[in-house]
């Protein structure tokens, strides 16, 4: 399974010769191109317009979804937006945006044995230091940080993760066998276009 970031809080997955992308940069563009992603997760849909005709399924709702190899599940109640857990080839990843505060008991219940949580770590101190509660609540093997301006890194995240660096990739190879079992690794990915 490989995970890419397309920069701002745009994700991708590829998995047994299926794609997902999670909040598309240019959702038109995505929908109607000839390559587009199979499956397109939306997590703010009511600020979202999804145009007629798409090649792509499109999941913009809180619910459980299984398509193309991919197993969904959406969670309302994250602010306005849907969070995702997104599992492939036994590998669940986590997918947070928009976050204000730390996560009630309900919804840190939703999120449990997360394997990788790619969160929105945004570009205030605040949002840095509420993503970095989040990560210790949902404790999982390997974080992704997004959502940050990619000409730089997420250093405040990485401070207030107690990290002065993190290894870069240009794209996250991964299988369930390869994750960290001790501690959680924090992982930048540089933009894939």
């Amino acid at each position: 399974m490989n995970l890419y970031w397309y920069g701002q809080n745009s994700i991708g997955v590829d998995s047994g010769g299926h794609s997902l992308v999670v909040d598309p940069l240019d959702l038109e563009k995505e929908l109607k191109s000839a390559k587009a992603a199979e499956v397109v997760l939306l997590s703010r849909p009511q600020k979202t317009k999804i145009p007629v005709k798409a090649n792509s399924f499109v999941i913009n709702n809180p619910g459980e979804y299984d398509i193309k190899g991919f197993f969904v599940l959406g969670f309302g109640d994250f602010a306005e937006n849907i969070a995702y857990i997104i599992e492939a080839e036994g590998v669940k990843i986590c997918y947070l945006t928009g976050l204000n505060k730390e996560l009630s008991d309900v919804q840190l219940e939703a999120l449990s044995e997360v394997d990788i949580l790619a969160i929105d770590v945004g570009e205030t101190s605040e949002t840095n230091e509420v993503a970095a509660k989040i990560v210790n609540q949902v404790e999982p093997r390997m974080v992704v940080p997004i959502g940050y301006n990619a000409a730089g890194k997420p250093t405040t995240f990485l401070k207030e993760m107690g990290a002065s660096e993190a290894e870069t990739q240009n794209k996250l190879n991964i299988k369930k066998k390869d994750l960290p079992q001790e501690e959680t690794k924090i992982l930048l990915l540089n933009v894939t276009k």
